[in-house]
């Protein structure tokens, strides 16, 4: 992906981050910067402080939890933009086009920016009022070199929400390109998982436990999938549906570990470990999880 011998002082501008070891948000953001890093460019990873607005398991689940963390958001953009006008960098990488692109890169004249969406900033953009997605998009396009999408299918959805002028402008710098894939060797880990379940059949599902992820349609697979009766589910990730989601478990009698917010090995270990990876979200770009699951060989059901 990157192979200019030009080193240059780049920053990252996200709205998700690891703030841990083991926290889940934007690994795949943490991926390209090491890719940056290991072709000697300078990089500096402009995000918000944890705990606040954005986060795991984002940012409409977080103001739902708790209203007052809305005042980060102000806060972030402003002083986000405020760091890049007095640093000025050779290039900026806007990970999610809102508000990373706009509004927080968009005052910069003169620095190439390149947006990466990734889902949720498409799924905003499409949401909004004709007028405001027009008005947005055009000032995105104005002040961007590059529009990254992670699949074809999250361009297409934003192409498909547009106006025929809009749609060229946006087609004009739009690249198609899926997120680093950052999987370190867990070999040795996914042979003991294997070793310890015996001849269980093992079902994964990695995910926030948030209604768009659909997870309660992976529990009801799983415990009506009549080829497997010594079954077990493992449920990777955290959210507001968690406690509704182990009490639908309970009522079929399912064996269902619920691990929350794993280290990423040990999130790596499970998906490797799996008979089957279970996914049902319909509301992503290009899931990272299924990526990792076709890294291991691991069969992948969509449900």
């Amino acid at each position: 992906m990157f192979t200019s011998t030009m080193k240059r002082s780049i920053w990252v501008v996200t709205t998700s981050y690891p703030s841990t070891e083991g926290d889940p948000s934007g690994h795949f953001v943490q991926a390209e910067v090491r890719e940056l890093e290991r072709a000697g460019h300078r990089v500096t990873v402009l995000k918000p402080h944890p705990g606040g607005a954005f986060g795991w398991p984002g940012v409409a689940a977080r103001l739902r939890a708790n209203p007052f963390r809305v005042w980060q958001i102000p806060v972030f953009v402003a002083t986000a933009a405020a760091r890049l006008r007095l640093r000025k960098p050779d290039e900026i990488i806007a990970h999610w086009a809102v508000p990373s692109g706009w509004p927080i890169s968009s005052g910069l004249a003169g620095t190439p920016v390149t947006l990466v969406s990734h889902g949720g900033d498409v799924r905003l953009l499409c949401a909004m009022p004709e007028r405001a997605r027009s008005f947005i998009v055009r000032r995105l396009v104005a002040r961007s070199t590059q529009w990254r999408f992670v699949s074809d299918h999250l361009a297409d959805t934003l192409l498909s929400a547009l106006s025929k002028r809009e749609r060229v402008l946006v087609q004009s710098i739009a690249v198609i390109e899926p997120s680093p894939l950052a999987v370190m060797d867990v070999a040795e880990d996914v042979r003991a998982r294997r070793r310890s379940l015996g001849n269980r059949r093992l079902y994964v599902v990695a995910s926030r436990l948030v209604a768009s992820k659909r997870v309660d349609k992976v529990i009801d697979y799983v415990a009506t999938n009549q080829g497997a009766h010594d079954r077990l589910l493992v449920v990777l990730g955290d959210g507001p549906k968690r406690s509704c989601l182990e009490e639908q478990a309970h009522r079929w009698g399912l064996d269902a570990r619920f691990l929350g917010t794993t280290p990423r090995r040990e999130t790596l270990s499970w998906i490797g470990a799996a008979d089957e990876l279970v996914h049902a979200s319909r509301t992503e770009g290009l899931s990272t999880v299924l990526r990792e699951a076709e890294h291991f060989g691991v069969k992948v059901t969509l449900l």
